[in-house]
């Protein structure tokens, strides 16, 4: 029954720690660019991310990170800790790489040439661009709040029924 139930739970935590992550993402980094502006979130009139929101995002993703860590150790244990870092980590590295050139060209497509003074989060997302050290900065934050939130969220080990009675006893 044990492995049965690995099988199911190692995907689910793993799914479950990163759909907890992005969400918690989405919902902080809508949060700094309403409540900051954009203004702080565009360097100049461009559509290149600005460093102080770089930074914010990067303070937004460590938490993120670390609940997302928390929630997939505590659903599917290390197991799913593994899948979550290889996920994160391969889906960072090929963004920071710029692997996807030809799907930024579509991405960028319908982006009007000049920025409009209010933009939504949704527009920001897919028409913004990120500086090279802030992709690479995402990759090393996400997988180092991964393993912290993993760590916390790890259950101390169970004692056996034969050493809980020894326990009593003594």
């Amino acid at each position: 029954m044990g492995c049965l139930s690995a099988l199911v739970r190692v995907p689910l935590g793993t799914i479950l720690g990163y759909v907890v992550m992005l969400s918690l993402l989405f919902a902080g980094l809508s949060a700094v660019m309403v409540l900051a502006g954009t203004e702080f979130c565009f360097d100049g009139d461009s559509w290149i991310a600005s460093e102080k929101f770089c930074v914010a995002a990067l303070g937004v993703l460590a938490v993120a990170a670390f609940l997302g860590g928390f929630t997939a150790m505590r659903i599917g244990g290390a197991g799913a800790i593994f899948l979550l870092l290889i996920v994160f980590g391969a889906a960072g590295c090929v963004t920071a790489m710029d692997l996807l050139g030809q799907a930024d060209e579509i991405r960028f497509k319908e982006r009007p040439e000049e920025r409009p003074d209010r933009l939504g989060p949704l527009q920001a997302a897919q028409w913004s661009e990120t500086p090279t050290w802030c992709e690479w900065g995402n990759v090393g934050v996400g997988l180092a709040g991964i393993v912290v939130g993993s760590a916390v969220g790890k259950r101390p080990p169970r004692e056996s029924k034969r050493a809980r009675g020894r326990n009593e006893r003594d």
